[in-house]
């Protein structure tokens, strides 16, 4: 009888170690795992009390990292592909399509800026997103799905706060369109920067992976006016398992089109 005891309590060590391990293989795959910021943002993120249009990068909203096993982030440098690694999975497509401007695109999680060695932080509408992509329209980002058995896609668009709204009008404006295998799953009004002297709210994104699904495509158009401003972003963006969608998010920032912060 002792050593039955013994050995359940040999097992449950051993279970509870190996879900320890994995834990912490998990929280190692972190921001931290694609690289320091590639410069000092020109125009450092800052926390204020009430985000103001006018103002560069202020934010009093932001998405931490979302850590639940089975999250996958979008990567467009220091990812892999089709098989992610920590950093996350590699836009799979020639890199001079990640963007129409700026390029080249060689760090992760931070915005366009004014080309190489001016990245800023991902700010959208007042909100602070700790992971994302941020591009110029025109682009196109293409993404392998075969690397796990990926069940939804969640993020959030819009025009990165770094742009001065006064400029191109509005901060610039894209639209935002999402294929999978060649199928249109998602397509975003035209979003801008500003409307009426007020920061536009990130637009949430998400929808359903199909099975045996094998690529993800993400076109970032200029809104039909043009490129001018066009600092698109995609805030938070990831794809998640049945892992992930076992377990509620810390973070939840349900935005829809059309709405204004309320507190100007």
């Amino acid at each position: 009888m002792k050593s039955m005891c013994f050995l359940n309590r040999t097992v449950l060590f051993a279970l509870t170690m190996m879900v320890s391990v994995t834990w912490a293989i998990h929280v190692d795959a972190a921001r931290k795992d694609c690289g320091d910021l590639p410069n000092n943002p020109p125009k450092p993120a800052t926390k204020v009390a009430k985000d103001d249009p006018n103002k560069n990068n202020d934010y009093d909203t932001a998405v931490d990292e979302d850590t639940r096993p089975g999250v996958t982030y979008l990567a467009m440098a220091h990812g892999s592909t089709p098989k992610p690694n920590k950093c996350g999975v590699k836009a799979k497509n020639p890199d001079a399509e990640w963007t129409g401007w700026g390029g080249p695109v060689g760090d992760e999680n931070v915005s366009i800026g004014e080309g190489v060695g001016t990245r800023n932080e991902i700010i959208i509408g007042g909100t602070y997103f700790v992971r994302g992509v941020g591009t110029h329209s025109v682009a196109k980002l293409v993404y392998d799905l075969t690397g796990d058995q990926y069940k939804k896609f969640e993020g959030y668009v819009g025009m990165d706060d770094e742009k001065d709204p006064a400029e191109c009008n509005v901060g610039g404006s894209s639209d935002f369109t999402f294929k999978i295998d060649g199928k249109q799953v998602f397509k975003s009004p035209v979003l801008a920067g500003t409307d009426k002297g007020k920061n536009v709210l990130a637009l949430k994104v998400e929808f359903d992976i199909p099975a045996n699904a094998k690529e993800l495509e993400i076109t970032i158009s200029d809104g039909g006016d043009g490129a001018c401003g066009d600092h698109a972003a995609i805030g938070d963006a990831k794809l998640l398992t049945a892992q992930a969608l076992a377990v509620e998010p810390i973070d939840k920032l349900p935005t829809i089109w059309g709405k204004i912060k309320g507190n100007y």
